[in-house]
């Protein structure tokens, strides 16, 4: 069971922002400091940073993922995202999840 979350971090206290990461076994937003929020997520968690309009050049959340064991994917997109597109990327993610994995 896949579901899905649109959540606005502004409208949070910086404790219900920690708890929301502690549950999100996959992110997904475009590159930005929001990102950062990677690192509470579970063990098994993935990130999905959206690169658009060629914002690519910098790999912090990738290196922040990585040192952290969690899967991470990236794709530059266009501006709008062809949502066929981004569904693709975030299927891959979600069929990397081992959900027998523990938190």
């Amino acid at each position: 069971q896949v579901i899905v979350q649109d959540i606005d971090y502004s409208t949070l206290d910086f404790r219900q922002q920690i708890l929301t990461d502690i549950d999100t076994d996959i992110m997904v937003g475009p590159h930005g400091a929001g990102l950062l929020h990677n690192i509470f997520m579970p063990d098994r968690a993935a990130l999905v940073e959206l690169f658009i309009d060629s914002s690519q050049a910098n790999r912090h959340f990738h290196n922040f993922a990585k040192w952290q064991g969690r899967k991470y994917f990236s794709k530059p997109f266009p501006n709008p995202i062809p949502t066929d597109e981004l569904l693709k990327l975030v299927s891959s993610a979600i069929n990397s999840i081992d959900l027998s994995k523990s938190y």
